[in-house]
């Protein structure tokens, strides 16, 4: 097993495992484990159609990605993960089905994702999801204004 692959593994089972339970010393062990596994100036491109999306950079940006993601999504169930050693330091991840609940509509969407994972020196340095069908993830989630992402904070003022 290459050591990309071997980084992408332990990651992604922290994160399903994150996603899971947040239950205080075990979810700041978590953190830790995950964030040793990330490069300081780690990039996640999340398509900015969505309401978590956005290029999230370095370890604020992966909290602040995590934050947005579960301030919208409910996990119901994690989907099974197939891991493929792309070769040149990336693994392709493909997730089959995962299942989301919206907070704010209460409504359950099932999708499929292929991520493109990058690793350098043992760290994650990049990470791009590819979302089967992100209709029907903004629909699920309450859609779109004429601003764009429903801002929760602020939108209201406007």
């Amino acid at each position: 097993m290459s050591e990309a692959l071997d980084v992408v593994m332990r990651f992604e089972s922290l994160m399903v495992q994150r996603l899971r339970t947040e239950d205080g010393v075990s979810a700041e062990e978590r953190s830790r484990q995950i964030l040793e596994l990330l490069d300081p100036d780690i990039v996640f491109h999340v398509t900015p159609s969505l309401p978590h999306g956005g290029d999230h950079v370095g370890h604020d940006g992966f909290f602040e990605l995590g934050e947005a993601f579960t301030r919208t999504w409910n996990l119901i169930e994690g989907g099974n993960h197939e891991y493929v050693d792309a070769g040149d330091n990336r693994v392709i991840v493909l997730t089959n089905p995962s299942v989301f609940q919206s907070k704010e509509t209460g409504r359950v969407v099932s999708f499929r994702m292929v991520e493109l994972v990058t690793v350098r020196n043992g760290k994650i340095t990049e990470f791009i999801p590819f979302y089967w069908d992100t209709v029907a993830m903004v629909e699920a989630a309450g859609g779109v204004t004429s601003l764009g992402w429903r801002d929760r904070t602020a939108a209201s003022d406007v």
